[in-house]
């Protein structure tokens, strides 16, 4: 698979989860009455930071991996990058339905901020070493 199409594919994995995670917003708005903020219901509140938390990590990571796709960053690299992204944003949501610290959240969080940094780091690198 070209490294096109998988970024394609994981920004389509990743547009049904934020879909999913909009979806479980709504549903707890309805269930607590409450239209803005969350009138201090505990869940409406995790829902809203599942849903925050992946607005505000995944754009500016997929906007990365668009830049190491252009970059011919390298496919097995390019893949498993896309991997942990699409892993640790599965796992994330279901991680911070517990309130207290857990697997699932941490090594959601961790895939996250390795790909972040790794991918920050590779786009550095390859706009100063662009590949031969």
């Amino acid at each position: 698979m070209q490294d096109t199409h998988v970024l394609i594919l994981t920004a389509g994995i990743l547009g049904v989860i934020f879909f999913a995670l909009t979806v479980w917003v709504v549903a707890e708005r309805n269930k607590t009455k409450q239209m803005l903020g969350d009138g201090g219901s505990q869940t409406l509140q995790v829902a809203i930071r599942a849903h925050a938390n992946f607005a505000e990590y995944v754009p500016l990571i997929l906007i990365l991996l668009a830049c190491l796709v252009h970059e011919d960053a390298g496919q097995l690299f390019f893949l498993l990058l896309c991997l942990a992204l699409v892993v640790g944003r599965i796992l994330h949501p279901f991680g911070i339905r517990i309130l207290t610290p857990n697997v699932p959240r941490a090594v959601g969080a961790m895939l996250t901020w390795a790909v972040l940094i790794i991918s920050s780091i590779a786009v550095i690198v390859l706009a100063f070493f662009p590949p031969i």
